[in-house]
């Protein structure tokens, strides 16, 4: 048998959760033990699908990029024209997390210009994204 991480860190949360946690004295250590058994349900969701979400968060970042850069001009679209296009190089998560942040903060900048600019469909669009995005983090809680 060879266990994926995502089944022991499952199996772990499992174990902390329903039998550790409950056994200790009511306060600050079984509060401690409860944080540490989501925690680890968190990163075992987070461990399979980390790559592909940051993967299409980026490549639907540039895209809307490519298709802002059309009718923004200056320092702003030469910023959004130079990441249209490109793909990502190093698909190790905490590369992925850096690009990642890297676009969010260059998606932080369009929205600010789609707002003074009062052009909503971009800011529905920006919207949109920031929606999908968050869905496809969301953590699933077990019934228990």
């Amino acid at each position: 048998m060879k266990p994926s991480p995502e089944l022991v860190l499952n199996q772990a949360f499992a174990k902390i959760a329903m039998e550790m946690a409950p056994a200790l004295p009511p306060g600050y250590g079984q509060g401690s033990a409860t944080t540490m058994a989501v925690l680890l349900l968190m990163v075992g969701q987070e461990f399979d699908r980390a790559a592909e979400v940051r993967v299409k968060e980026n490549r639907v970042m540039r895209a809307l990029f490519g298709d802002a850069a059309k009718n923004v001009s200056g320092a702003l679209g030469q910023k959004l024209s130079a990441v249209t296009g490109v793909r990502d190089e190093d698909l190790t998560v905490s590369g992925l997390d850096r690009v990642n942040g890297e676009l969010k903060g260059l998606l932080i900048e369009l929205q600010v210009h789609a707002e003074q600019k009062g052009d909503r469909a971009l800011e529905l669009r920006i919207l949109r994204f920031l929606s999908e995005a968050a869905a496809a983090r969301q953590v699933q809680l077990p019934a228990m």
